[in-house]
Formats: C-alpha cells, structure tokens, sequence
C-alpha cells in the first residue's frame, strides 16, 4: 500500500506533468506547422534573407516559466523563433495585409486531441509506476 501510494506521488511529480505537457503541446506543434502559410517567394529585405518556409520551419515548442508553477503546472506555448517575428503579422495581419491564421485554426481543430494525449500519458505513467 505505501508503495502504491510512493507510486502516485511520482506520477504527480514535476517530471511526469513536464513529459505530458511536452505530448500535448506536440500535438499542437504539428498541426501549427502543417497550417503555417508557406511563401513561394524568398524575402530579402532589411532584416535578412527568409527562403520559403522560414516561418513553417521556425515554429517551436516553448516552456513557459511565466504560467508554470513547480510541482503543479507545467505551461508550453507553440510559438515561432524570434528570427521569424512576423509570424504576428501572418496570424493577424497588418493595416495592409489580411490576417492568413493558423495557430487558432490550429489549437480549435487540435484541442481535445491534446487533452487525449495528455491524459494517456498522465494514465500511462501511473500504470507504469503502480505495477506491482
């Protein structure tokens, strides 16, 4: 019985929360980049050279210490590189260009698949570390 119970307190660890948001935010992290518009041009300008793709390419899994809380919560946002800024300008457009969504299409096709593979890792773990 103390086993079992030394058993969940792991699965409630940091760890356990960390690899299960990690599962969930990937879920979202590929639908975000099959969506993310892709430019058949290459832009040059002021900033640099961005070939077609740049943005698709520079989209990222992040950590976000902010809305984490040890022990309790672990938060990750899928976001782009600082190198690809002008991901906000795609997603919402500007006064001159019309917004080409993709993280919110994203995110409401994706999110009770996320929830799915969140639970199945948290459900996975526990089986694993309660087996006797």
């Amino acid at each position: 019985m103390v086993a079992t119970i030394d058993a969940l307190a792991k699965v409630a660890s940091e760890s356990v929360l960390r690899q299960a948001a990690v599962a969930g935010a990937r879920v979202f992290f590929d639908e975000v980049r099959m969506r993310a518009p892709v430019n058949l041009g290459i832009y040059e300008g002021k900033w640099g050279r961005h070939p077609p793709g740049f943005l698709r390419k520079s989209i990222l899994i992040a950590f976000d210490q902010d809305k984490s809380v040890e022990g309790l919560r672990a938060s990750y946002v899928v976001t782009w590189s600082k190198e690809a800024f002008y991901g906000r300008f795609v997603e919402f457009g500007t006064s001159k260009a019309a917004a080409k969504p993709f993280l919110r299409p994203a995110y409401e096709a994706k999110k009770a698949a996320a929830a799915k593979k969140f639970s199945e890792v948290i459900e996975a773990k526990a089986e694993e570390l309660t087996r006797v």
